[in-house]
């Protein structure tokens, strides 16, 4: 019997920092700074579960107060950490973000070592999990060894695969596998390392992308543009949805808030274009929550969000 997604990749203590003015390099910045829980993969786990979808994640942390506390949040929203890896003498993955005036992301910097212990031999112990679910999560945090086990068993198995690239600098990792990914959700730089293309300026240039990643084999690709929305292209159809006006607390975490969408609406068999237009409306809640994952977020609030209150931070 199938349970649910399961979800593999970072879990993550995130420290986070919004400037107060410009930044200014090579100097102090006034900021206004908070923690909360992160990591690609747990993010996703947590929003697909707050939509009360069955969640499993793996991941490793560490043996310390960060990982114990990640691993006690997640399985109160509902998420089985059953499968996660606590390590001994190994830190809890750890985000730091540096977002500038607006909320936008300046810099980041992470430490996640404690991934290494995903092993393909850890990852092969757990196929059961493979096995049962009805699809597969992936970010891209996971080591090479470990991706290509990973992606050995989804297909062993046969089922879905989500991916979601996480960075620019990690996606290119990807390449080889676009034609075994069924949805994958690169933004504009992770989508241009994808294709080896030129820099895409405009939503008709992501609009192309999503194509050619759809002629490269990928079932469903959505390409996320910031403030200019997220198109998306299959092998039937293609479209673009504009952003939601939103005043912007943090822009972390908006993506995977989309992203899990895509895998709800997949799922739930629902329309590509009905779910996309869901997965913006979770990418606005979030862009309005100071967590990284909307605290409300439910079906009913995406169906009954109203663009005026998003934009005026009227939500009830």
């Amino acid at each position: 019997m199938a349970t649910g997604v399961l979800v593999i990749g970072a879990a993550n203590f995130d420290i986070k920092g919004r400037m107060l003015h410009p930044p200014v390099l090579m100097s102090s910045n006034a900021s206004a700074m908070r923690t909360s829980f992160g990591g690609v993969a747990r993010n996703i786990a947590e929003n697909l579960a707050r939509l009360g979808m069955p969640v499993t994640l793996i991941t490793a942390v560490g043996d310390d107060y960060a990982g114990e506390n990640i691993l006690e949040s997640a399985a109160e929203i509902g998420i089985d950490t059953s499968r996660a890896l606590v390590v001994e003498n190994e830190v809890t993955g750890t985000y730091f973000a540096a977002l500038d005036e607006q909320g936008d992301l300046y810099l980041g910097l992470d430490d996640l070592r404690v991934l290494r212990h995903l092993t393909p031999e850890y990852l092969r112990t757990h196929r059961e999990a493979f096995r049962s679910c009805d699809l597969v999560a992936l970010d891209m945090n996971l080591s090479e060894a470990a991706l290509r086990e990973a992606i050995h068993l989804v297909r062993e198995y046969g089922k879905p695969l989500c991916v979601d690239p996480t960075s620019a600098m990690l996606a290119s990792r990807l390449r080889p596998y676009l034609s075994l990914i069924n949805i994958v959700t690169p933004n504009l730089t992770e989508a241009e390392e994808l294709l080896r293309c030129a820099p895409i300026r405009s939503p008709a240039e992501a609009l192309q992308a999503a194509r050619q990643l759809v002629a490269a084999g990928v079932q469903i690709a959505v390409i996320t543009q910031a403030e200019r929305g997220a198109c998306y292209a299959t092998a039937v159809e293609s479209g673009h949805f504009p952003a939601l006006r939103v005043n912007i607390v943090d822009t972390t975490g908006a993506g995977d808030a989309l992203t899990a969408m895509m895998i709800f609406g997949y799922l739930n068999n629902m329309p590509i274009s009905d779910a996309l237009q869901l997965g913006v409306r979770a990418a606005a809640l979030t862009l309005r929550s100071t967590e990284t994952v909307a605290p409300e977020l439910s079906l009913d609030r995406l169906y009954g969000l109203s663009e005026d209150a998003l934009a005026n931070n009227t939500l009830a």
